[in-house]
């Protein structure tokens, strides 16, 4: 029994030992993988990823803010809209209303009982203290053979100085009445290049009156403003006078009569200035919407024809577009009264200016506009820029926080091009937002965009605040993952 406790007791402190032998084995191998990572620690690189759709500045700054008309040429215009015409008087012949060249025009019939056996309507206000002037109309034989054009009446309603097409010949002539003789005397003759019975043709007159002499320089066009005639002549008799009524002529003929003005300065063009750069485009258009004529400029300044139409379409509300180099619009003026030849205009322009947030993920915006209603202001306020390889899907969203002036008319969208835009916009009218969120733009790989916006204030100095939000998507209609920029976009009218 002794040996067995003895046994026992020396297996116990075996098991013991062979306890601790493993427990300082653990510790040590602890210690040792503690010394592996104290020594030689792991390292991690990050390298953070530039956001794939970024904000930038608008490549175009340029905010057109109005045009203004700076001075005008005619003294006179008319486009025979109504009849009688209001300050005119006839000297024979049948004149009545009837439809014209765009909207009404006037016909005439001769009768014979006019000066010089003609007959003349004429605005019956006294010219003659004006030395130089510009005429001009467009005139279309309707039957008989002889002359339609115009006249120019001595005070004493006994002379004359007629210019008129000869549809016998198709011939533009320049006559007198009791002035070289007692009768009529041809002064100038010249044929008009493929002269047709029936068409429109604008006629252009200058007339100078010197101490020596009375002279005439006059041009013809087509409706397609080609010129087709010019000829020119002087009167030097003694019984020269300076013209006092002008208006319109009939000798042996029936004939319509349009687009008439009396003028200062050539009203064959309308005159712009003040255009941000080379490149613009100036296009003006009649109240019907048919284009009159467009140019773009090749300096800050233009001249654009309007020949075929010089009391531009029925003589009220055209309208005169301008248009970036890059396509986009800048401004569209309504006129309040007409758009004349001989009209010059300036266009006032403002800067956008932006700021562009942290990794070009945000931007607040001061975007100038008009002040008036007669102009509507574009601009390109800032531009988006997708970098990534994948397209991605964006719509613009206002927010509620949004200060919005009570005569606040805009529209705000997406544009990827001139003609390619999302509808549709974020809409405001009258300080009232009518849609909160623009139509979903692709903004393709590599491609860039623009929040574009247009419209006005109704009275000035006025301004707005618009909250908005970039959502972009990397699927269609809002769907995968999304994404939102802050966009603080001040709209404001000077």
């Amino acid at each position: 029994m002794e040996q067995r406790d003895a046994w026992d007791a020396l297996m116990g402190n075996a098991a013991r030992l062979t306890a601790l032998v493993l427990l300082l084995g653990f510790l040590a191998t602890s210690f040792a993988y503690a010394s592996v990572f104290t020594y030689y620690p792991l390292n991690i690189s990050i390298a953070p990823t530039p956001p794939p759709v970024i904000l930038m500045q608008t490549d175009d700054a340029a905010s057109c803010i109005s045009l203004t008309r700076t001075s005008r040429g005619a003294i006179y215009y008319t486009d025979f809209e109504s009849y009688p015409v209001p300050g005119w008087r006839n000297r024979g012949g049948t004149w009545s209303l009837q439809p014209g060249f765009k909207g009404n025009a006037i016909r005439g019939a001769d009768d014979g009982n006019g000066i010089g056996g003609a007959s003349q309507y004429y605005y019956n206000t006294d010219l003659s203290s004006y030395n130089s002037l510009w005429v001009s109309l467009k005139t279309r034989h309707i039957s008989g053979t002889g002359w339609h054009g115009i006249a120019l009446i001595n005070r004493g309603l006994n002379q004359l100085y007629e210019i008129s097409i000869n549809n016998n010949n198709g011939y533009i002539e320049i006559w007198s009445y009791n002035v070289e003789s007692t009768s009529w005397r041809l002064l100038a003759s010249q044929r008009i290049a493929g002269y047709s019975l029936g068409k429109w043709y604008v006629i252009v007159l200058h007339y100078v009156v010197t101490s020596s002499s009375v002279n005439f320089y006059v041009w013809v066009y087509d409706t397609n403003g080609l010129q087709v005639a010019y000829t020119s002549a002087s009167s030097t008799s003694n019984r020269r006078f300076t013209p006092a009524y002008i208006g319109l002529e009939v000798d042996n003929v029936t004939a319509m009569f349009d687009d008439f003005i009396i003028s200062e300065i050539d009203p064959r063009s309308v005159f712009f200035s003040g255009l941000p750069s080379y490149g613009y485009a100036v296009s003006i258009i009649d109240d019907r919407g048919d284009p009159v004529n467009s140019t773009v400029s090749t300096s800050t300044s233009v001249s654009l024809g309007v020949i075929p139409d010089i009391v531009v379409g029925t003589g009220i509300n055209g309208r005169i577009s301008v248009t970036r180099a890059n396509g986009y619009a800048c401004l569209v003026y309504v006129a309040s009264d007409s758009i004349l030849g001989g009209d010059s205009y300036f266009l006032s322009t403002l800067s956008i200016t932006s700021s562009i947030g942290p990794n070009s993920t945000s931007a607040v915006v001061d975007v100038p506009v008009s002040g008036s209603s007669e102009h509507t202001s574009y601009a390109l306020a800032l531009r988006i820029m997708n970098n990534d390889v994948n397209p991605y899907y964006a719509r613009l969203l206002l927010d509620g926080s949004s200060y919005l002036s009570p005569g606040l008319n805009l529209n705000v969208t997406l544009a990827s091009s001139p003609t390619t835009t999302a509808y549709p916009t974020v809409q405001i009218v009258n300080g009232l937002p009518v849609s909160w969120a623009s139509g979903w733009l692709t903004i393709n790989a590599g491609q860039t965009a623009y929040v574009y916006l247009w419209g006005y204030h109704s009275s000035s100095p006025s301004s707005s605040t618009l909250d908005m939000y970039l959502e972009y998507c990397s699927a269609p209609g809002g769907m995968g993952a999304c994404v939102y920029y802050p966009l603080l976009i001040n709209v404001y009218s000077p």
